[in-house]
C-alpha cells in the first residue's frame, strides 16, 4: 500500500527513512502533529514486523495478533494522516544550507529540515565464502509465513535468542526434524517460549555448535558443524541463520536534526512495542527541533 510522492522538489519537514514499526509511528505521530512528512522505504511498508506469525506482547490485542495485521493497521492509520511515501533505498545522506538531502538509488533527491532515520538492521551471516552460494537456495534467515512449504522435510535454525526460538517452534510444526544450532550453552529467551521449545518433540537442540562448512550441489544439502562432542554433518534442506543483526549509518548521523529509532538504535531489545515507542519518542524530538528552529 503506497501513496507515492508527486511533488518533485519540495522541501520537507520531515523525512523519515525505512517503513517497519518506528517509522511508521513516527510518520503518524509527525503528520498527526501537522508536520509535512515524507517516508522512503526500499522494500514493503511494515518492514521485517510484516512476517511475524503471532506477536502476543503488543498492547491491546489479548490473543496477540499476527504480525501482517498489525502491521497492516499502522500503515493504513500513518496514510490517513496524510502521510507521503516513496518506494525507493536511500544510499546517502548530506547536511547543508538548514536542510539534509538524501539520495536514492536511482539518482532521486529528498530534502528535508530533518529525518527520522529508522532502516532497522540487516541480518547478520556466518561469514562462510560459499554462504554467497547458498543464498536463496536453502540459506534464509525467515521462515514466517512460509514455514508450511517445510512440511515433512529436515531444517536447521543456527542462533540462541529469541528469534531462532520462534523461527524453530514456526519450523517445527510442519518439519519432520528442526535442528537448533546453539553457539552457547542456553537459549536466552523468556520462560513462556523455553516452555513452548522444551515441549516441542521435533525440536533437537544441539548445544555449543556452530557451523564450519555449507555442502550441496546446487543448493544446500548438509551443514557440517562443530560441538563438544566433534565435528558432525547433517543432512538438512534448509538452514535458517538468526545470529543476530547488524544496523547501517549514514554520514550525517550525528547532525542536529537527525535522529535514530528502532533496530537502527543498535540496543538489543527487538520488539515491536519497543520499536513503536523509539519511533515516537524520535518524533517529539524530531517536533521540537522543528519548533525551536521558528
Amino acid at each position: 500500500m503506497w501513496k507515492k510522492v508527486m511533488r518533485r522538489g519540495s522541501m520537507w519537514e520531515a523525512a523519515i527513512v525505512g517503513g517497519g514499526p518506528a517509522g511508521l509511528a513516527a510518520a503518524m505521530h509527525l503528520c498527526r502533529g501537522g508536520y509535512r512528512t515524507v517516508l522512503a522505504e526500499k522494500d514493503r511498508l511494515g518492514g521485517e514486523a510484516r512476517r511475524l506469525g503471532r506477536i502476543e506482547n503488543y498492547p491491546g490485542f489479548p490473543l496477540g495478533v499476527s504480525g501482517s495485521r498489525l502491521t497492516e493497521l499502522m500503515v493504513r492509520q500513518a496514510l490517513s494522516w496524510g502521510l507521503q511515501t516513496v518506494h525507493g533505498e536511500v544510499v546517502d545522506c548530506r547536511r547543508g544550507a538548514g536542510r539534509f538531502r538524501l539520495r536514492l538509488q536511482g539518482g532521486r533527491v529528498l530534502c528535508a529540515r530533518t529525518v527520522v532515520y529508522c532502516p532497522g538492521a540487516r541480518f547478520a551471516e556466518l561469514g562462510l565464502p560459499e554462504e554467497s552460494r547458498f543464498r536463496g537456495r536453502g540459506l534464509r534467515h525467515a521462515a514466517f509465513g512460509e514455514a508450511a512449504f517445510w512440511r515433512g522435510r529436515s531444517v536447521a535454525v543456527a542462533g540462541g535468542g529469541e528469534a531462532a526460538a520462534h523461527q524453530a517452534l514456526a519450523l517445527a510444526l510442519h518439519a519432520r526434524q528442526v535442528y537448533l544450532l546453539c553457539r552457547g550453552d542456553k537459549i536466552k529467551a523468556h520462560r513462556l517460549l523455553l516452555d513452548r521449545l522444551n515441549g516441542a518433540p521435533r525440536v533437537v537442540k544441539l548445544w555449543g555448535a556452530s557451523v564450519r562448512r555449507l555442502h550441496g550441489r546446487g543448493r544446500l544439502e548438509a551443514v557440517e558443524i562443530k560441538n563438544r562432542q566433534g565435528c558432525a554433518k547433517l543432512k538438512i534442506d534448509a538452514l535458517f541463520v538468526l545470529i543476530g543483526k547488524t544496523s547501517s549509518r549514514l554520514p550525517c548521523s550525528k547532525d542536529r536534526g537527525f535522529f535514530v529509532a528502532g533496530d537502527a538504535s543498535g540496543h538489543s531489545f527487538r520488539q515491536v512495542a519497543v520499536a513503536c515507542g523509539e519511533g515516537m519518542r524520535a518524533a517529539m524530538r524530531c517536533m521540537s527541533f522543528l519548533e525551536d528552529q521558528r
